[in-house]
């Protein structure tokens, strides 16, 4: 099982390749007493179901059979010219909005369902993150930008480890890419075509190089690491969730991140083929289709599981000038797909438990030192992610003047 995304560290950038942030160190001032509960400085902020549109139709679900294709077409010594015309038309250009923001990117259609009349898009998790609505833009296979064909797109389900996600359409008879069968046979050296929209204003454009290195461990935050493509190809930003192609047309990536910096140049990065058509098929297998409303019940990735809390580094005052350091839950979200939802907040911790629903595995326990830091936070969220959980588990948080919360692991399905 993968590592999972457990949660953001309070005072730690993320060391994300495709984009990055950061948060200022949360602190806490008590009244001086020897309560030991600690108080966030900042107001943490809870969401709340809307409430259902009286107006739909009662949701008639259906479970659509939907594969990606594959081929075996290896990079042949064609011209990018001849490449680019065989694919061109399977790359659109996304714009994801929501309340306060519209960003742009890339995505590729790569298959249909005629009897509900739809076509799918893999793009990256990123580009369509925390967005409400989508719209997608068609060029036609054309250069000729008032061809473009502009529609509503619906999100099937995404997953932020393998940073894939899949939006339908209302429309096909489209063009289609199909993933190469195998990426870890690309050969290195290989010639390689990118068609995408950088910086969300140049849709359809097209840059090309060679595979630089085929399965790179990269980085992607403190504690994970992503199996990318390396490729000198020329991306910006906006080109995440394009096409990384081979000279014979097979998609043999999805765009997702490069460095940037003044000292670097041509060091960009694809998801894979193999791991974008698994996570593509099994996100549309999961989700289920409401053709009442046109609407889907996102997909899933089997075993996915977040905890959607915040752990920070605070102080508590027990006393005239006397304080001290404590680790404690800063934030948790709302949503009932978070296994950690039940945890409480502003409660120091003083130990973690993991209880293994199989019992040939030992349970472990992390027990908070009495002098704690920023590294403290680090060595607590390590011990999560070295846990290798499983559906079922349970965690117990303990806490110095609360009762402890327990847990369980929980299947997480990314919504809107």
């Amino acid at each position: 099982m993968n590592k999972k995304w457990l949660g953001l560290i309070s005072g730690f950038g993320l060391l994300a390749l495709v984009s990055c942030g950061s948060s200022s160190m949360a602190y806490v001032a008590n009244s001086d007493s020897d309560d030991t509960t600690v108080t966030n400085a900042a107001a943490t902020s809870s969401g709340t179901q809307d409430e259902e549109d009286e107006d739909k139709l009662e949701p008639v679900y259906v479970d659509l059979d939907v594969l990606a294709s594959t081929t075996d077409a290896t990079s042949l010594s064609t011209s990018a010219v001849e490449t680019v015309e065989d694919v061109y038309g399977s790359v659109v250009s996304i714009t994801a909005s929501s309340v306060s923001a519209t960003s742009a990117g890339s995505g590729v259609l790569y298959a249909s369902n005629d009897e509900y009349g739809l076509s799918f898009i893999v793009t990256c998790h990123h580009v369509i993150e925390d967005a409400t609505s989508f719209t997608v833009t068609y060029n036609n296979n054309t250069m000729d930008e008032s061809d473009d064909v502009t529609y509503e797109a619906q999100l099937v389900g995404g997953y932020e480890d393998s940073d894939i996600a899949v939006l339908s359409i209302e429309a096909t008879g489209l063009e289609y890419a199909s993933f190469y069968e195998d990426s870890d046979s690309i050969k290195l050296g290989s010639s390689v075509v990118c068609i995408g929209n950088p910086l969300g204003t140049l849709p359809g454009s097209v840059s090309s190089g060679v595979v630089s290195y085929v399965n790179r461990e990269v980085a992607v935050d403190t504690y994970t690491t992503m199996t990318l493509i390396q490729t000198d190809v020329a991306i910006n930003s906006g080109n995440s969730g394009g096409g990384l192609f081979n000279t014979a047309g097979a998609l043999i990536g999805i765009v997702n991140a490069k460095y940037s910096s003044s000292s670097i140049e041509g060091l960009g990065f694809a998801i894979p083929s193999n791991e974008a058509v698994r996570v593509a098929n099994e996100l549309v297998d999961s989700a289920l289709y409401d053709t009442a409303n046109h609407e889907w019940y996102t997909g899933y990735v089997e075993g996915d599981y977040e905890f959607g809390f915040t752990i920070s580094l605070g102080s508590i005052s027990q006393g005239f000038n006397n304080r001290s350091y404590a680790l404690y839950v800063s934030a948790v979200e709302s949503d009932y797909v978070y296994s950690g939802i039940s945890l409480t907040t502003n409660a120091v911790i003083t130990s973690v438990e993991i209880d293994y629903q199989d019992e040939s595995l030992t349970d472990v326990t992390y027990t908070v030192p009495s002098s704690v830091s920023s590294d403290t936070v680090t060595e607590l969220m390590q011990f999560l992610y070295d846990a290798g959980f499983s559906l079922g588990d349970t965690v117990t948080f303990n806490y110095s003047s609360v009762s402890s919360v327990t847990f369980e692991i929980v299947q997480y399905r990314y919504s809107i």
